[in-house]
């Protein structure tokens, strides 16, 4: 029984000439990191998303406060 090969050798190949680098070429070797430096776990944007509410509602208070702290030098209290 002949050896069945699910894909052809020029199916996967890419034409290099297509494809524009993203970044330049490391001249020492990327490790396991590099490769990942773009991807962020769920936990991280939940990170994020804490420490923007955190300073928007930092930011908000901090103008409700400078609001009424100009309002009493306007009106002299």
């Amino acid at each position: 029984m002949k050896a069945h090969r699910p894909f052809s050798p020029q199916r996967g190949k890419i034409d290099p000439a297509q494809i524009a680098p993203s970044r330049l070429p490391l001249s020492f070797p990327a490790s396991i990191s590099d490769a990942r430096e773009d991807a962020m776990s769920n936990a991280g944007y939940a990170l994020l998303w804490t420490a923007l509410y955190f300073a928007l509602a930092f930011a908000a208070i901090f103008v409700v406060w400078f609001a009424d702290k100009m309002r009493s030098n306007f009106l002299g209290k």
